[in-house]
Protein backbone atom coordinates (compact mmCIF):
# COMPACT_ATOMS: atom_id res chain seq x y z
CA UNK A 1 0.00 0.00 0.00
CA UNK A 2 0.95 4.02 -0.71
CA UNK A 3 0.12 6.33 1.60
CA UNK A 4 -1.32 9.82 0.04
CA UNK A 5 -3.25 12.88 0.68
CA UNK A 6 -7.06 12.85 -0.64
CA UNK A 7 -6.31 15.71 -2.99
CA UNK A 8 -3.99 13.93 -5.14
CA UNK A 9 -6.28 10.73 -6.35
CA UNK A 10 -8.76 10.99 -9.24
CA UNK A 11 -12.43 11.20 -9.00
CA UNK A 12 -13.45 7.55 -8.92
CA UNK A 13 -10.43 5.75 -7.22
CA UNK A 14 -10.46 3.45 -4.10
CA UNK A 15 -8.63 3.77 -1.18
CA UNK A 16 -8.69 3.08 2.87
CA UNK A 17 -8.17 5.17 5.81
CA UNK A 18 -6.32 1.99 7.83
CA UNK A 19 -3.51 0.35 6.42
CA UNK A 20 -5.65 -3.17 7.34
CA UNK A 21 -6.77 -6.22 5.31
CA UNK A 22 -10.14 -5.71 7.06
CA UNK A 23 -10.52 -1.83 6.51
CA UNK A 24 -13.47 -0.77 4.54
CA UNK A 25 -12.84 0.41 0.85
CA UNK A 26 -13.61 3.85 -0.34
CA UNK A 27 -14.23 6.03 -3.36
CA UNK A 28 -13.33 9.14 -3.95
CA UNK A 29 -16.39 11.46 -5.38
CA UNK A 30 -16.50 14.89 -6.68
CA UNK A 31 -14.66 18.30 -4.79
CA UNK A 32 -17.45 20.13 -2.80
CA UNK A 33 -16.87 23.81 -3.48
CA UNK A 34 -18.84 25.04 -0.76
CA UNK A 35 -17.29 23.26 2.12
CA UNK A 36 -14.09 23.01 0.20
CA UNK A 37 -13.87 19.20 1.31
CA UNK A 38 -14.09 16.04 -1.18
CA UNK A 39 -17.07 13.49 -0.88
CA UNK A 40 -16.12 10.10 -0.48
CA UNK A 41 -18.96 6.97 -0.70
CA UNK A 42 -18.34 2.90 0.75
CA UNK A 43 -17.37 0.76 -2.18
CA UNK A 44 -20.58 -1.78 -0.41
CA UNK A 45 -22.59 0.75 0.55
CA UNK A 46 -23.05 3.87 -1.53
CA UNK A 47 -25.95 6.14 0.51
CA UNK A 48 -22.63 5.70 3.60
CA UNK A 49 -21.38 9.17 2.41
CA UNK A 50 -18.38 10.85 4.22
CA UNK A 51 -17.01 14.87 3.43
CA UNK A 52 -13.38 14.74 4.60
CA UNK A 53 -10.49 17.71 4.03
CA UNK A 54 -7.97 17.50 1.00
CA UNK A 55 -5.20 16.90 3.31
CA UNK A 56 -6.15 13.60 4.97
CA UNK A 57 -3.98 10.98 4.43
CA UNK A 58 -4.86 7.52 2.67
CA UNK A 59 -3.60 4.58 1.41
CA UNK A 60 -3.78 3.29 -2.31
CA UNK A 61 -2.23 0.50 -4.50
CA UNK A 62 -4.04 -2.42 -2.76
CA UNK A 63 -5.50 -5.26 -3.97
CA UNK A 64 -9.49 -6.16 -2.85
Amino acid sequence: MKKVTINSIKQGEYFKFKETETSPVWIRGYYERTSRKYECYKYDDVNHERFINGNTEVFIDFEF
